[in-house]
């Protein structure tokens, strides 16, 4: 299927559409996730569409505030909280990160998820979850990753990828 904001879609679970964005000077291929309903025949509604139109407007400022949201919850929440008790382990668990050009190195940009407009009437103006891949933590990088929504242009929440679903 076609849409005249997300271009092609596939039906998966939802619709999803594949696009090529700048994360930090890097073309970056990903999946945008438009939450609905399929089975029930819904299509996607107007405020996903103007969600994504949203965050990409102000997607070059955008990166900066996802960095730095990112940032604070590594060194102020996760950084530590579990691991091995064998020190030299533990420093390859739990890199020093200190600025935005530390961090693009250590989180993978994963998938964007605009969420049903059920959960849009629910959450802040034009919602949407921004997901990555990291390299700390463990050797089960792929778990729990990263996540980040955006609600009213700001970063409202940061946690694993779960808060997305």
């Amino acid at each position: 299927m076609f849409d005249e904001v997300f271009g092609e879609v596939e039906n998966d679970f939802g619709y999803v559409a594949k696009k090529k964005l700048i994360f930090f000077g890097e073309e970056q291929e990903i999946d945008v996730h438009i939450d609905i309903d399929v089975d029930e025949g819904e299509e996607i509604a107007q405020v996903q569409r103007d969600a994504y139109e949203a965050l990409m407007q102000n997607w070059d400022e955008m990166q900066h505030k996802i960095a730095n949201a990112i940032l604070r919850y590594y060194n102020e929440e996760e950084k530590g909280a579990y691991g091995p008790d064998n020190p030299d382990e533990f420093a390859k668990w739990w890199p020093d990160i200190e600025s935005e050009e530390e961090l693009i190195k250590y989180v993978h940009f994963d998938t964007i998820i605009i969420p049903t407009d059920y959960i849009m009437e629910i959450k802040g103006e034009n919602p949407v979850y921004i997901l990555f891949d990291r390299d700390w933590g463990g050797e089960n990088l792929e778990d729990n990753g990263v996540a980040v929504l955006i609600e009213d242009g700001e970063v409202s929440e940061v946690g694993y990828k779960y808060i997305a679903y």
